[in-house]
């Protein structure tokens, strides 16, 4: 380590993040598990590269052989998430035996957080990370009180498994980016398109499950650490002397960055002019009973900005859209690279959601960030993309612009590298490559690529 390096704080956390659906696959221990993601994905035309989540990195079988790699990595810490559908499949009134949640499905996590445990590795976990029980998206999912109560006893379930077992909890993994492309973009199930009061009334019953499950766990361990992930990005306007690229910037960036966080240190949800003039928005605006402050640290995914634009329509749009032109260099699904972002946002437009009620600190865990290539989906092909410096690159801006804001008084206290592993990754398939370590899906071989190796030195100096 050089006299030049970047030292992190002392027990900074180093590790990397999963979730279920993306890693697990679907072995014959939870094919009849159905969730809507897993019916989703077996739609013709729903995944862009016509791939599924059927075998994804088989990670339900293979945990062992991944925690020796976290372990050689020198990663501390790790974030999955319990899968929801396969832990509680049953719908309301036809559950039966001793325990609600599947044991089977138990003694797996049991088993996976177990061995982190006594490996040292600092365990997250999330409850909902994307995925519904197909019986509960069927009812309404998110826009239903149902969900809220089902989410609740759910929560209450796993927390009363697994509160040793897990240091810090995750409620709710990107609730604006998961409304907006379930009811607004339409890409994610259950597939509506422009449906923005519908997204609007996911938004309340996310906020309300959150606060049900905040409850939950807390209830259980009083000093458990607890929070939700939000996909934070900077919001610019496409042309600066266009006001209304400058309108749309500010309604995205209210409802993509503040509205789930704002509300949440409030308490209620408030709509800006002119939504909040809409009868059925005033109809979800107002208190939301036990919501405020419920948050024990600040958990930030960042991967990119964007740029927002006007888009001439009738009636007016004052959404606009993300335009499509991009004036950096972006990684392999267009994403502009911009680690000045995440600086501006850890001392800008998060640092009001950096302090409980009482002024005291919020620590913050960098919960998400990675870099995504593409290659063909079998690599069939040799090992060419295991030297990524394209990642190695956007791993070390990254983080000098974490360490520049730890400069700048930040608590920042951990970041999770998205992803471990080469997976799923949603709307857009098998493709779109975010693992440090490279998964060859025919033969499910691990290797790790260069950021893997560079990573791991950082870890183990805890510098840069």
């Amino acid at each position: 380590m050089s006299d030049s390096s970047l030292k992190f704080p002392d027990g900074f956390l180093w590790g990397a993040a999963t979730s279920h659906f993306q890693v697990e696959g679907h072995p014959k221990e939870i094919a009849s598990r159905l969730s809507d993601w897993a019916l989703w994905t077996n739609e013709a035309g729903r995944i862009s590269d016509s791939t599924s989540a059927d075998q994804a990195c088989q990670f339900y079988h293979r945990y062992e052989d991944d925690i020796v790699l976290i372990r050689d990595m020198n990663l501390n810490a790790f974030r999955l998430s319990f899968n929801w559908p396969a832990l509680l499949q049953d719908p309301p009134g036809t559950r039966a035996g001793p325990s609600l949640l599947d044991q089977k499905q138990v003694d797996y996590y049991r088993r996976i957080l177990t061995s982190l445990k006594e490996s040292g590795v600092t365990t997250f976990a999330t409850l909902f990370h994307f995925t519904l029980p197909d019986w509960l998206a069927a009812a309404g999912g998110w826009t239903t009180a149902y969900a809220v109560s089902e989410f609740k006893r759910f929560s209450e379930l796993i927390v009363a498994e697994f509160s040793e077992l897990v240091d810090y909890w995750i409620t709710i993994n990107e609730p604006l980016a998961y409304v907006y492309q379930s009811y607004v973009a339409g890409l994610w199930p259950p597939g509506i398109k422009s449906d923005y009061l519908s997204a609007f009334k996911a938004v309340r019953r996310l906020l309300e499950g959150h606060a049900a499950a905040y409850d939950a766990i807390k209830a259980v361990k009083p000093d458990a650490q607890v929070s939700y992930t939000l996909h934070w990005r900077p919001f610019m306007p496409k042309n600066p002397l266009n006001p209304l690229d400058h309108m749309v910037r500010f309604y995205r960036d209210f409802t993509f960055n503040q509205l789930f966080s704002s509300s949440l240190e409030s308490g209620e949800v408030k709509f800006p002019f002119p939504i909040n003039l809409n009868k059925e928005i005033i109809s979800i605006s107002g208190p939301v009973e036990g919501l405020k402050g419920k948050c024990d640290y600040l958990a930030i995914n960042y991967y990119t900005r964007e740029l927002s634009r006007f888009r001439p329509s009738w009636p007016i749009d004052i959404f606009g859209e993300s335009s499509p032109e991009r004036e950096l260099a972006v990684n392999d699904i267009g994403w502009e690279v911009y680690p000045q972002g995440l600086y501006d946002l850890l001392t800008g437009d998060t640092l009001a959601y950096q302090f409980n009620l009482d002024g005291s600190r919020r620590p913050v865990i960098i919960t998400e960030n990675g870099y995504a290539s593409s290659f063909a989906a079998d690599l069939d092909q040799g090992d060419w993309s295991l030297a990524d410096q394209k990642r190695v690159d956007y791993l070390l801006t990254h983080l000098r612009e974490i360490h520049r804001a730890i400069a700048a008084g930040v608590d920042v206290r951990g970041y999770l590298h998205w992803s471990l592993l080469d997976n799923f990754e949603w709307a857009e398939g098998l493709k779109a490559r975010f693992g440090l370590i490279r998964v060859s899906y025919p033969t499910q071989e691990r290797i790790l690529r260069a950021s893997a190796k560079v990573y791991a030195e950082i870890a183990k100096n805890n510098a840069i």
